[in-house]
């Protein structure tokens, strides 16, 4: 682990392999990554803790485009050759779009999984403001962290987060507070869009949930004509999963992940519990070389 004031960043897997940065989600941490990295042998994984989150408490404050740029500098600074796989997840996602927009010279390819860049039904009358996100954390989670059969419930229905998770999801809710909570929500809700990136020529893969329909399928359906060089593929509905588990989806079957982050980099045909979005929805566009 290397700290700085800018950015907290874990290092595993081998030293001379392929850099692989994973961003982690909102309100998550680099234990999301715990159970795939045992499948990623043949890769350097760059883990960023993000700030407000876990031991970067003081890290902040959280913002996603403040976050793309630091992790932008790390892999500029520690990365042999300055360029790194990214994979980014929910939050992480987000954070991944921003270093396309503003680095894109910092990426080999990019895999981002349930970034939402649109507005939700009610984001308008304010339903997701700091001020509800910090009446969310006194209603659903500070009076409830000594409750393991709350936090278990809260793991499953909410995050779709398996059971193998429970003694890390928990030390992650326990440490969580109001102000770091509703403000890292509320940025997750506002962030859009940026500007350029129908410019960047990075291969990009876009993954979202069958169940997914009002906020992951649109963004991707965006960032798949903006970007030149980029698939959208969507989890099978046939898998049977609940959206919370989709959107979770590298903790419930890490080493399928890892395999898609492999068959990505690789230029390899996906796994096939993926479903691609058919090519006649990418009208206009010329199809990625991955």
């Amino acid at each position: 682990m290397t700290t700085s004031t800018s950015l907290t960043v874990f290092e595993k897997g081998d030293e001379q392999g392929i850099p692989l940065v994973l961003i982690h989600g909102g309100a998550g941490g680099v234990w999301t990554w715990d159970e795939m990295l045992k499948s990623l042998p043949e890769f350097h994984c760059y883990l960023p803790e993000l700030p407000e989150h876990g031991s970067s408490q003081t890290n902040g404050p959280f913002s996603v485009k403040d976050t793309a740029r630091r992790i932008a500098d790390m892999i500029k600074e520690r990365v042999p050759g300055g360029k790194a796989h990214v994979f980014g997840l929910s939050v992480g996602g987000q954070i991944a779009v921003e270093m396309l927009a503003q680095f894109p010279g910092v990426f080999n390819s990019a895999v981002i999984s349930g970034a939402q860049l649109l507005p939700v039904p009610g984001y308008k009358m304010g339903v997701y403001s700091e001020r509800v996100m910090a009446l969310i954390y006194w209603l659903g989670i500070h009076p409830w962290k000594h409750n393991d059969a709350w936090i278990r419930w809260n793991m499953r229905s909410s995050a779709g987060i398996p059971e193998n998770f429970f003694e890390r999801f928990k030390a992650n809710f326990q440490g969580l507070n109001r102000d770091t909570w509703a403000h890292v929500m509320n940025e997750n809700y506002r962030y859009r869009t940026p500007s350029g990136l129908e410019k960047v020529q990075t291969p990009v893969l876009l993954i979202a949930g069958a169940h997914e329909t009002v906020d992951i399928q649109p963004t991707n359906k965006l960032l798949n004509r903006l970007l030149p060089n980029s698939r959208s593929v969507t989890i099978k509905a046939e898998l049977g999963w609940s959206a919370p588990e989709e959107h979770n989806w590298p903790l419930k079957v890490p080493e399928l992940c890892a395999r898609t982050i492999r068959a990505w980099v690789n230029g390899q045909p996906l796994p096939p519990e993926l479903f691609a979005v058919p090519e006649s929805e990418k009208a206009g566009k010329k199809s990625t070389t991955h």
